[in-house]
């Protein structure tokens, strides 16, 4: 029986983290509160008020109780998310590739060396460019982003040591073991980054 050996490399929930949506503004509901009386076939409006001669249940569009600082904190994440979409299609190339080789036999060891070189690692490595290129307009979220680029950095350096260990007949796990413990570093920074995001888009809700 030929010998398996296999990164266990936890990069499917990395490459599956999605930014939640923000919507800072809640859609009006329906003013239009005409009915018909079927006898008389005449219209009943609503009552105006005296003073001002408006509807008072017209939506004005204004919220006084809108805070200004926690729209410009929504309307920061709303452009994060879209930078953050700009980007994905690298990340998605590098781990639906990826995803083919998570084992490696001497069947398969040269194509998994191949998509590493240059799928794998190209991609991740425009993803990590990417993210590093993004600067949040929000300082508290800057910090939180700070974490997402160390947990890719730490996970590309261990597809890096993957492709060491592919290149060669000989498999040396110790490569490996090295590998896994980038993905683990990794994995602790992307769990504090989804902890801290989390936080932050709970104010909108």
């Amino acid at each position: 029986m030929k010998k398996k050996l296999s990164l266990l490399l936890a990069l499917t929930v990395v490459f599956g983290l999605t930014v939640p949506s923000v919507v800072p503004y809640a859609q009006a509901a329906s003013t239009d509160t005409t009915t018909t009386d079927s006898s008389t076939n005449s219209t009943v409006q609503p009552p105006m008020n005296e003073d001002t001669g408006t509807d008072p249940d017209l939506d004005t569009g204004e919220d006084p109780e809108l805070d200004p600082a926690m729209l410009a904190e929504a309307e920061a994440m709303i452009s994060y998310g879209d930078q953050l979409d700009a980007i994905a299609v690298y990340e998605e190339r590098a781990v639906d590739t990826y995803n083919k080789f998570r084992y490696v036999t001497s069947a398969n060891r040269k194509q998994a060396y191949s998509a590493l070189t240059y799928t794998v690692i190209p991609n991740y490595t425009k993803f990590l460019a990417g993210l590093k290129q993004i600067k949040p307009e929000s300082v508290q979220l800057a910090k939180i982003h700070a974490n997402y680029i160390k947990a890719t950095s730490l996970h590309l350096e261990a597809m890096t040591l993957f492709k060491k260990y592919v290149s060669s007949p000989k498999l040396d796990v110790s490569i490996l073991n090295k590998a896994n413990q980038k993905v683990d570093a990794g994995m602790a920074a992307l769990n504090s980054y989804k902890k801290a995001l989390d936080a932050y888009t709970a104010q909108f809700n």
